[in-house]
């Protein structure tokens, strides 16, 4: 499949830049400001802002999700992260605030284009730090690349393989090609696959995918990339497991929302007790290793 294919996905990651901007995540409402993510999120509605009882949900959804992974590698305990697909997260230099990461952070040459062209005005106004164990660098998560993960990690070091908002675009067999890219890296350095991006569509999650608002936001998401995120979806998390466990991975599923981490968007856009509620019921993190 070509590039110019996966490079549709590529605009969501304004929409999750905007969702991010209600939270406190290191960097987010400047880089929402500077990408202009709040009319790329209007177009993709043809001109409105998003209604409230979607901001109550993709907000918190967003800033854990986020969250979750962060706090992921910080229990791992390793010293070296590879990021898939990073969009806009900037992550690694988060971290390295208060941390001594090794961190690649990887994504479609286009974008990779606009987030160095990014990094260097964030870095010009002060607001990034020069991180020099912070890496970016072009990569397709569906095409193996293993010199460039070779070039940038260091051997004999275990790294955490991270991403958030990847595989909910793939195809059945677009996700076990990123995971055997995984497996590989895995197998050459140790460690562990951090992702909240195995989701599974059942009990509470059913009722946001058949909310009108949530219902709308999806259609935008399927003009947009061409794909369908219901129709790639888990059915549970036993058929996840199984997924996993065919390709040689050995899966435990954690509740993003754990009480590690405040999440400080649910003031700001109004989500109540009984939505956190269901959020740290529904969602998943999977720390993931090889068997």
């Amino acid at each position: 499949m070509s590039l110019d294919h996966y490079d549709t996905i590529s605009p969501t990651a304004r929409l999750v830049a905007e969702m991010r901007r209600y939270s406190d995540i290191p960097f987010a409402e400047e880089i929402a400001e500077r990408i202009g993510a709040a009319e790329v999120v209007r177009g993709m509605l043809e001109g409105e802002a998003p209604a409230a009882e979607l901001l109550c949900w993709m907000a918190p959804t967003l800033e854990a999700r986020y969250k979750c992974v962060v706090e992921g590698i910080r229990t791992s305990g390793v010293k070296q992260v590879i990021e898939l697909a990073s969009g806009f997260s900037f992550r690694g230099d988060a971290m390295n605030q208060t941390a001594s990461l090794r961190y690649l952070e990887t994504d479609l040459a286009e974008m990779h284009e606009t987030r160095l062209h990014l990094r260097d005005e964030l870095r010009r106004d002060g607001v990034l730090a020069v991180q020099p164990h912070v890496v970016f660098a072009p990569l397709n998560a569906v095409e193996p690349d293993g010199a460039l993960v070779a070039r940038h990690l260091l051997p004999d070091e275990p790294v955490a393989v991270v991403h958030e908002g990847l595989l909910q675009y793939f195809s059945m067999d677009e996700k076990q090609r990123v995971a055997l890219q995984v497996a590989d890296i895995l197998r050459r350095h140790g460690g562990v696959w951090l992702t909240p991006d195995f989701e599974v569509i059942s009990g509470a999650a059913l009722k946001h995918w058949t909310h009108p608002h949530f219902m709308r936001i999806h259609s935008a998401i399927a003009r947009s990339t061409h794909r369908s995120l219901r129709g790639a979806a888990f059915t549970s998390v036993e058929e996840v497991e199984r997924f996993l466990s065919g390709l040689g991975f050995q899966a435990t599923p954690r509740p993003q929302i754990d009480g590690t981490f405040p999440l400080s968007s649910v003031g700001r856009v109004g989500t109540t007790p009984e939505q956190v509620e269901l959020l740290r019921r529904d969602r998943l993190l999977w720390e993931i290793r090889l068997r």
